[in-house]
């Protein structure tokens, strides 16, 4: 069994084809990719139009809170992830990263733009990512 940080470690998709890899840099940080069914990065109008490749994001041990930071580190939205050894709504009771996004109250505006993330189901670890040449999607 893992513990930490590192049982986030790896590439997770939803059942939805949502895709996360996660790439730990140490005991409390990571960067985290995010894909769209279709394999690409999303891209942030909130931010730019920067794709969600490689965002920061922090592990707390104590607490066991992951969050991956969608915007800068002083704007408060954030997809915070969970993980669950036998989550009891997957099918199988597979280990499961469990999103859900945050948002400042006074930051309403950012409403519009949850969809980007698709229906935030949760996410079961897989052993291999689709290669592919396309500079928009991820690369190993």
């Amino acid at each position: 069994m893992k513990f930490g940080i590192d049982k986030f470690s790896g590439t997770w998709i939803s059942e939805d084809s949502y895709r996360l890899e996660i790439t730990i840099i140490d005991a409390s940080s990571a960067l985290v990719s995010f894909c769209s069914p279709d394999g690409l990065f999303v891209n942030r109008p909130y931010f730019n139009d920067k794709p969600t490749v490689k965002m920061p994001a922090a592990y707390d041990d104590y607490s066991g809170e992951f969050t991956v930071y969608l915007w800068e580190l002083e704007n408060g939205f954030e997809l915070d992830i969970h993980y669950q050894e036998k989550y009891e709504l997957d099918q199988s009771q597979r280990a499961s990263l469990i999103p859900s996004l945050i948002r400042f109250e006074e930051d309403q505006f950012l409403d519009k733009y949850y969809k980007l993330f698709g229906n935030l189901k949760h996410f079961t670890k897989i052993n291999s990512v689709n290669n592919s040449t396309n500079e928009n999607k991820p690369t190993e």
